[in-house]
């Protein structure tokens, strides 16, 4: 008894432990934002500001002509167009491929383990020939360009994840569906595609991550206020001679807003998505 008492006490204190974890990094970043620069530049350090305040955020939400505040809501936009492109490119392309890979497997599976080999590329391995090509043709500092650019890390681990939860349907549906005159189209879309939603949920929300928080492309790839996207402005506020941590903290308090309210609204579908298939009958 006092054993099974002392694995139960073990248990919470390590979920205690992993919480911390998690939560803390982003807790510090919220006290970042509503600090003071004296807050944070004082030794020893103040943990908990003195006098909270939301100057930051205020400087960061103003849409002043040539202020920081236009260049970050311009951002804020840019990227969610850019991350919405990309999740509905990706998915558009990725449904029907996933099906062709699961329901014809073959040769055609060597095709797909080189598309799984380029997404564990490093991304400067494409930057040359990415910028060669979207220099020639005038698609440079473009979010729609910035989004097709994106869809080469985002598509191969769409259609991966995708053609697992295909595997998992049943064809006997489809071969009722063919009995009754079904073509492929309407075999995908009436069949396969509403038993597919909890697994589209999980990609397009894994996606809209990945594209997000993509820094590296959106760097070399955009140059203006019309395409620039969040991580990159953010980075550029930690670039002058002397940083604003507390308007740092806030832009990242702002970014990581859409993502964790879109999860949290997700969840549901996100954890149904994650366990499709683990269990076989």
């Amino acid at each position: 008894m006092k054993q099974k008492r002392l694995i139960i006490i073990l248990q919470y204190i390590a979920i205690i432990v992993l919480v911390v974890y998690i939560i803390a990094p982003f807790l510090w970043l919220i006290l970042m934002s509503i600090s003071s620069s004296a807050d944070l530049t004082e030794k020893p350090l103040r943990w908990i500001p003195a006098k909270p305040t939301v100057d930051s955020f205020k400087s960061l939400l103003v849409l002043d002509k040539n202020s920081r505040g236009e260049t970050f809501l311009f951002a804020l936009r840019n990227s969610f167009r850019t991350s919405i492109f990309t999740v509905c490119i990706s998915l558009v392309a990725a449904i029907p491929a996933s099906w062709v890979f699961s329901r014809y497997p073959g040769k055609k599976n060597f095709i797909l383990r080189c598309a799984v080999f380029t997404f564990m590329l490093p991304p400067v391995a494409y930057a040359l020939p990415l910028y060669r090509l979207l220099s020639n043709n005038g698609m440079l500092d473009k979010s729609w360009a910035l989004s097709l650019v994106y869809c080469t890390i985002v598509l191969p681990f769409c259609v991966w994840l995708l053609k697992d939860a295909v595997d998992t349907i049943p064809f006997a549906l489809e071969e009722a569906a063919v009995l009754d005159g079904a073509g492929i189209f309407v075999r995908i879309f009436q069949v396969v595609i509403p038993l597919l939603l909890p697994s589209l949920g999980t990609v397009a929300l894994l996606a809209l991550i990945m594209a997000w928080d993509e820094y590296f492309y959106a760097m070399l790839f955009t140059n203006s206020k019309n395409a620039l996207t969040l991580p990159v402005v953010i980075s550029n506020l930690a670039s002058g001679r002397q940083a604003n941590y507390s308007l740092i903290a806030a832009a990242g308090v702002v970014t990581s807003f859409p993502p964790v309210l879109i999860g949290m609204i997700f969840q549901r579908s996100l954890i149904k998505g994650l366990s499709a298939g683990a269990v076989k009958e």
